[in-house]
């Protein structure tokens, strides 16, 4: 074998090494991506979580909510008028089913890697959540401000029968 010989095997190695570390690269970026969004969606959610079950915490958000003019969204008011809750239990269900919705939204896209019983029953309870009250009410007036593509899982989920 001659240099140029090795010279040239060398170089289809580096070359290929270069392909790996970019690929590599590229994963890592992802990855922390993903680590970020699922840190500030957990974080969230509990928060949200806290707030729901805490009726000093939501009671003292409320109240001052109210007093510098913060408006209910649909849901809160449609809870108020039909349902007679009070201000403090609209917004206590609002958190909750929010929250819900987090730990949903997040695991859509990665609907396709479960078995078969795991989607049947991850897309039953979608299902349950959003086609019946009182989470029904709340995706529909939540849905502008709700991550689109999982919207869009949601809606294509309903749309179909059964």
């Amino acid at each position: 074998m001659n240099w140029d010989a090795v010279a040239a095997v060398g170089q289809m190695v580096s070359a290929l090494a270069l392909i790996v570390v970019i690929v590599q690269v590229r994963h890592a970026r992802d990855e922390v991506r993903r680590s970020i969004s699922h840190y500030r969606l957990d974080a969230l959610r509990d928060h949200y979580i806290n707030r729901a079950n805490n009726e000093s915490l939501n009671g003292i958000a409320i109240k001052a909510g109210a007093a510098l003019g913060a408006e209910l969204g649909p849901f809160q008011t449609a809870l108020m008028e039909r349902a007679g809750l009070t201000r403090e239990e609209s917004s206590a269900l609002n958190l909750d089913l929010y929250a819900l919705w987090i730990c949903y939204a997040e695991a859509i896209p990665y609907a396709d890697h479960l078995r078969d019983g795991e989607r049947t029953a991850f897309d039953g309870a979608l299902r349950n959540n959003y086609a019946n009250p009182p989470g029904s009410l709340w995706y529909i007036t939540s849905k502008s401000r709700l991550d689109a593509d999982a919207v869009r899982y949601v809606d294509n989920l309903l749309a179909q029968p059964g």
